[in-house]
């Protein structure tokens, strides 16, 4: 019966998918598509057992807070969703983190960051840098904590690491960046190779998204907006996982090229963001890795002190963390803007 299950769900995923791509490049018309997005979600996703959930508040969002059943004290993911800065799939997001966290033994911080157009550049920004800062509030370490994304939340993820370091804040271990976006000038060759071959997006279709996120085309090179011009140096390990097919993938091997900590994996003929469809064996396969590469980084961090009582269990009515106000809107000066040769 699980077989019959995925096999149909494989066919339906392929139809939305194309059928996704095919929808943006006729017409990017916001609510329509986030509807659409909507259905998708709800004939893909399903509940994850293992974890409660509670919402917390953050300085401008919500965020979800995953108690992991067994999870070891004091080790979080802060885990940034993909969604193009458009959309939220919180069932599909949540049950892929779910497993991520359940394998591995963490607790998990999901933001529902503000999405554009409402909110455009650096709102989703500025609410990655809001949600790491609440955790160290908590007394989580930094050294504990993992920072993943996958797409757009890949970005907020590789950006929000350049943002700590211009901030002087604790890092994290290690990061987990799954189909990022690195360069939203759009300038990697994979985006014409892979025009036709990538099921979900078309490159006119990524070009039609953009604006409504980045208003300013200047500021698609800025490192907040393109991680992969910022300055890469003393960054912690990161794992890039891309498929072979996908119109991001230079994006991850220019990012991996140019960061010494990074480690490159590319899935043959795997879909964008392909992790998080429990469907495919390879997405499993993915997840075993990353579970592994989290513990190699964790394992490489002293030993954390001991935690203040209630640190691993967050209190929903918090707000913006005492001692650490919220950064202004525009705070995206930090890093110098460095063009890859």
């Amino acid at each position: 019966m699980r077989r019959i299950r995925n096999r149909l769900v494989r066919a339906v995923f392929r139809a939305a998918t194309r059928l996704f791509r095919d929808t943006l490049l006729a017409d990017p018309n916001v609510p329509a598509l986030r509807r659409w997005v909507a259905r998708m979600e709800s004939a893909l996703a399903h509940d994850e057992p293992g974890a409660t959930m509670r919402r917390v508040g953050l300085a401008q969002c919500e965020a979800t807070w995953f108690e992991v059943a067994g999870a070891q004290p004091g080790q979080v993911i802060l885990y940034l969703h993909g969604g193009a800065f458009v959309f939220e799939t919180p069932r599909l997001h949540g049950a892929f983190l779910i497993r991520l966290a359940r394998e591995y033994g963490m607790c998990a911080l999901m933001p529902h960051y503000r999405l554009a157009p409402e909110h455009p550049f650096p709102a989703a920004a500025d609410d990655a840098l809001a949600s790491y800062r609440w955790l160290l509030a908590q007394g989580i370490e930094g050294s504990r904590i993992v920072v993943a994304g996958d797409s757009a939340g890949g970005n907020l993820a590789l950006g929000l690491l350049q943002r700590l370091r211009h901030d002087g804040l604790p890092m994290p271990a290690c990061a987990l960046a799954m189909s990022p976006l690195t360069d939203a000038t759009f300038s990697g060759d994979s985006l014409r190779r892979n025009d036709g071959l990538d099921p979900m997006f078309s490159a006119s279709g990524l070009h039609k998204l953009a604006p409504l996120y980045l208003r300013d085309a200047s500021q698609r090179a800025w490192p907040l907006a393109s991680p992969l011009f910022g300055d890469l140096d003393g960054l912690p390990p990161t794992l890039l996982t891309v498929g072979s097919s996908e119109l991001l993938l230079d994006d991850s091997v220019r990012y991996a090229l140019r960061c010494r900590g990074a480690e490159l994996q590319v899935w043959h003929d795997m879909p964008h963001v392909f992790p998080l469809f429990e469907f495919l064996p390879q997405a499993q396969q993915a997840r075993k890795g990353m579970c592994r590469f989290i513990a190699d980084a964790l394992a490489a961090q002293p030993p954390p002190p001991a935690l203040p009582d209630g640190a691993a269990h967050p209190d929903a009515t918090v707000g913006t963390p005492p001692g650490h106000p919220h950064p202004q809107q525009g705070d995206i000066d930090g890093t110098e803007v460095q063009r890859a040769d």
